[in-house]
């Protein structure tokens, strides 16, 4: 056996991008490592480095409070610190969501205006 064939003859394997789009729809879902991996037929080590790399690349969690509500239950306007500089925030809606609370938001890429969602 070469030393870049695995052992079942494999050289090199490669992940698709469509099993790592699975793998995070799975982690996503609540499953553990070890039934993503089994699932997929991949490694858990493989499995845990492709979630690792996704997280990564997350945007950061940001503190935020609640400025202002909007009409809409599901979109509050928050500041981070500075009232006079706000942004809308995708929040879900029933929850206890006051001015000044505080929050936690991740931003999300929008090419229209400066969006951010509750963590």
């Amino acid at each position: 056996m070469d030393s870049k064939e695995d052992q079942f003859g494999n050289k090199d394997m490669k992940i698709s991008d469509s099993k790592k789009k699975r793998i995070l729809t799975l982690r996503e879902e609540g499953l553990s490592y070890p039934k993503i991996a089994q699932e997929t037929k991949v490694s858990r080590s493989s499995v845990m480095k492709i979630i690792k790399e996704k997280m990564d690349s997350m945007p950061k969690v940001l503190d935020a409070w609640i400025y202002k509500i909007c009409p809409n239950p599901n979109i509050v306007l928050i500041h981070f610190g500075d009232k006079y500089k706000w942004a809308k925030c995708v929040v879900k809606a029933g929850r206890y969501n006051q001015p000044s609370k505080p929050l936690q938001v991740r931003k999300v890429d929008t090419k229209d205006e400066e969006l951010y969602r509750q963590v």
